[in-house]
């Protein structure tokens, strides 16, 4: 119990420290909300703000040949009611994607990008590093993308994927620098802490 409480307190002053947060708005939000604070604290935010533009603009570059070869009969799968929608799309802000190992939570090396057409999210976009070079590997999960668009706020900082439950949370930090975790799936808006999560997967595995 120390220990989780130790890495509780490790892991929120992470957040606190970093965050990108979202806006709102689905549609043009993009980068890191700087307040005042110390210069560590405005650097980690101006990085990830950084980051952000870094893979967004790789992004613009390469969705494209992800979406010539869709068969016009099957683009519902991937969110679209027709190929002109393509037209329209533009890009919200990375979720930086966390995952649990060894009992901590840690950054899993991976962002989702939301594929936003009228102001909604159609689909998600899976990003990878790879040799220093943001990479589209993976366009879909249409489902996923609008069940984070009905559940993010302007504290979203991140999403944290469960693959013990199969499941995935949104990450929120609170305004008494609590953080959070909002199960994506499902009906509600639910808040659990980190010991929730490590108890549902203890009690998943008994």
């Amino acid at each position: 119990m120390k220990k989780i409480g130790l890495f509780l307190f490790a892991f929120t002053a992470a957040l606190i420290f970093g965050p990108v947060c979202f806006s709102q708005a689905g549609k043009g939000s993009a980068g890191a909300v700087v307040t005042k604070g110390d210069s560590k604290t405005v650097f980690d935010q101006l990085s990830q703000a950084q980051e952000a533009a870094s893979i967004l603009q790789a992004v613009q570059k390469q969705f494209q040949s992800f979406t010539l070869n869709i068969p016009e009969n099957i683009l519902v799968n991937y969110g679209f009611k027709n190929r002109e929608e393509f037209k329209n799309v533009t890009f919200d802000t990375p979720f930086r994607v966390y995952i649990i190992k060894d009992s901590n939570i840690v950054f899993g090396s991976s962002w989702r990008v939301p594929v936003v057409v009228d102001n909604e999210y159609r689909a998600l976009l899976t990003i990878i590093l790879v040799n220093g070079d943001y990479q589209v590997a993976d366009f879909g999960a249409r489902v996923l993308a609008g069940e984070l668009f009905a559940k993010k706020s302007a504290q979203t900082c991140g999403l944290l994927r469960v693959y013990e439950l199969r499941s995935d949370y949104l990450i929120e930090t609170s305004s008494s620098n609590q953080v959070q975790f909002i199960p994506v799936q499902g009906p509600g808006d639910k808040r659990l802490g980190l010991h929730d999560i490590f108890n549902l997967i203890k009690n998943k595995e008994l």
